[in-house]
């Protein structure tokens, strides 16, 4: 790529990526990358363009649909576009700040034990990891970061979430009481109730916008070991596809003995880490995509996940996550 001015095409991804996904040039049968054109033929407009990308709101919300992990892109895309009532409006919303508590849990556990971290100084039970409530998920996500950032370890969802957001998201989990009587409430009051959290949940989710580079996906095949061809869980869509990931050796040799199509597995910044048991996938015999999930709780012996976009849950033995759960216990315990 080309460097034109004073800024390199090459050190903006995300704009990139955007430019690409969202506007297409074609002459005759070719196509040619959005990105590259506009820088080439006025470096000024595609500055322009960098700069409304970066503050313009709608583009921001138009970010959030398109480019953050697929659980919460999903479920605000529904927020703004399939609530078929104010009623079930709320509860879509409700569904999009849990989606977020559940998954910066699942991310920042995931990289904790990733590096190993001395989890059993923050005094939290083993018990407590496997507690259905946010209540719970956002403490342990809130001191793991306090911890990593105390101790001046370097810590990649550090620079994705940070405290006084996840007390923002705890506030709006508070809001609860609010939604046990809404089917009681008139639709004026559903509405009221909707237009005083959706501002909320919405600064929320510009405050995490660093998630659009958070790579979530699920190992399929690999011709070259440091070039896996992936599921990516990105975006509004439950269909993820199919692309190509870029390791670098030492990322791709840390979890190389549980590197496989059995996990779910985020990338941030060059670190590649397991989000099971935490965040894991459900695959239907007759469906082509893999159905991302939570853990919910544990019951009867076994673990119990919610699925995204479904109304239904899915139990799994606790051996399928052994080896997961048992770092995790080592460094807890």
């Amino acid at each position: 790529m080309s460097s034109v001015g004073n800024i390199d095409i090459s050190s903006n991804p995300d704009f990139n990526r955007w430019l690409n996904e969202n506007y297409s040039v074609e002459i005759e049968e070719y196509t040619y990358p959005s990105d590259e054109v506009l820088y080439q033929m006025s470096y000024s407009d595609y500055v322009d363009a960098w700069g409304r990308f970066k503050t313009d709101p709608k583009i921001r919300l138009s970010r959030i649909e398109d480019g953050f992990p697929t659980p919460i892109a999903y479920y605000f895309y529904q927020v703004q576009h399939s609530a078929e009532n104010p009623h079930h409006r709320l509860d879509l919303l409700k569904s999009c700040w849990e989606s977020i508590a559940f998954f910066l849990f699942g991310l920042v556990v995931g990289e904790a034990r990733h590096r190993k971290l001395d989890l059993k100084s923050l005094g939290i039970r083993w018990k407590t990891y496997w507690s259905d409530r946010i209540h719970d998920k956002l403490t342990i996500t809130e001191n793991i970061l306090d911890y990593a950032d105390k101790s001046g370890i370097q810590f990649g969802c550090s620079s994705i979430v940070d405290v006084p957001t996840l007390a923002q998201i705890r506030k709006l989990n508070q809001e609860r009481n609010g939604f046990a009587h809404s089917a009681a409430k008139n639709k004026a009051q559903q509405m009221a109730l909707y237009d005083a959290l959706y501002p909320q949940l919405e600064l929320v989710l510009r405050q995490l916008i660093k998630l659009e580079d958070v790579l979530v996906f699920r190992y399929h095949d690999a011709q070259t070991p440091l070039y896996p061809r992936c599921e990516i869980l990105r975006n509004h869509s439950l269909e993820c596809r199919k692309e190509i990931v870029s390791l670098k050796k030492d990322s791709y040799i840390e979890v190389l003995d549980h590197f496989d199509a059995n996990s779910i597995f985020a990338k941030v910044d060059d670190s590649v880490f397991c989000l099971s048991p935490f965040i894991h996938f459900f695959q239907e015999t007759h469906e082509s995509h893999p159905a991302i999930c939570f853990y919910k709780q544990t019951k009867g012996g076994k673990y119990h996940f919610e699925i995204v976009g479904k109304s239904q849950n899915r139990e799994f033995e606790k051996t399928v996550f052994s080896n997961m759960v048992n770092q995790l216990a080592g460094l807890i315990q």
